[in-house]
């Protein structure tokens, strides 16, 4: 069956003396089933302007009058994102397509199966990286990883939480994305990986097990953790981070500009071939 995504938004202008906001709420629900759509990512490509759908598919926005111009993206990974003129949004349904599920490809070898942990396995226990959200957005740290272009199956992504951070009601997406000049480029992986993280557990590793999902990637690239805010309270917490892996890139906004860091966060993965 095919789904869509109906995307109701309603605008209203602020002036307070020389400011002028644009304030957009709204709600993304399923057109067939009429279920909210959750984790929705809205905002100005590129921009650093932006927010996210809550639990309920709601969201607000609040941008400057000068963003009038520009083009809101509504994006979601199983669907075909869709860019529309900030100033024709005014009570006007947006529908995004779905798109075709691939089966993954399943390989029979009958060769020695190895397997093998890629990316920043440790942490400088005087160090940590951290994540804050205050906005209602995303935050997003991304750590490469080379597998010298050969096919792996990952199986975990795993990364590193200090103990102190509060992550109730917190939720992490894991994406994949090209690495082009050895940054984050186009996702590579189109799969809606959505977990919330444990308020208790025996390591400060939080582990994502991949097995169902059947992922097969044959490139360098990059594995990123998307973290998704508690709506109710501003999210903060601490990962794990080492000076000596130049590797990592974050950006602090959904569909905002990646920003290469000193340093790296502790990501890794762990892949069969």
């Amino acid at each position: 069956m095919r789904n869509t995504i109906f995307v109701t938004l309603a605008i209203t202008l602020n002036f307070f003396g020389y400011t002028q906001n644009i304030k957009m709420n709204g709600s993304v629900i399923n057109s067939e089933t009429k279920e909210p759509i959750k984790f929705v990512n809205i905002g100005i490509l590129k921009k650093n302007k932006g927010t996210i759908s809550n639990e309920n598919g709601e969201f607000n926005l609040n941008i400057s009058r000068k963003f009038l111009n520009d083009s809101l993206t509504i994006s979601h990974i199983n669907y075909y994102p869709i860019k529309v003129p900030i100033e024709n949004l005014k009570n006007k349904p947006i529908l995004l397509t779905p798109k075709t599920n691939e089966l993954s490809e399943i390989i029979v070898s009958n060769k020695k199966i190895k397997h093998r942990k890629i990316g920043v396995k440790s942490f400088n226990r005087f160090l940590s990286m951290r994540v804050i959200s205050e906005t209602n957005d995303i935050i997003e740290v991304a750590q490469r990883v080379n597998i010298s272009n050969k096919e792996v199956r990952i199986k975990v992504v795993n990364f590193n939480i200090r103990k102190w951070s509060k992550v109730d009601g917190v939720y992490v997406r894991i994406n994949f994305y090209k690495n082009e000049d050895n940054a984050p480029g186009e996702k590579i992986i189109m799969k809606n990986i959505i977990k919330e993280i444990p308020k208790k557990t025996d390591s400060n590793w939080m582990q994502i097990n991949l097995d169902a999902y059947h992922i097969n990637i044959s490139q360098n690239f990059f594995v990123g953790i998307e973290f998704i805010p508690n709506f109710k309270n501003p999210t903060i917490l601490d990962l794990g981070a080492i000076l000596t892996k130049g590797k990592g890139y974050s950006r602090t906004n959904s569909l905002g500009i990646w920003k290469k860091l000193n340093g790296g966060a502790a990501i890794n993965v762990e892949v069969k071939y």
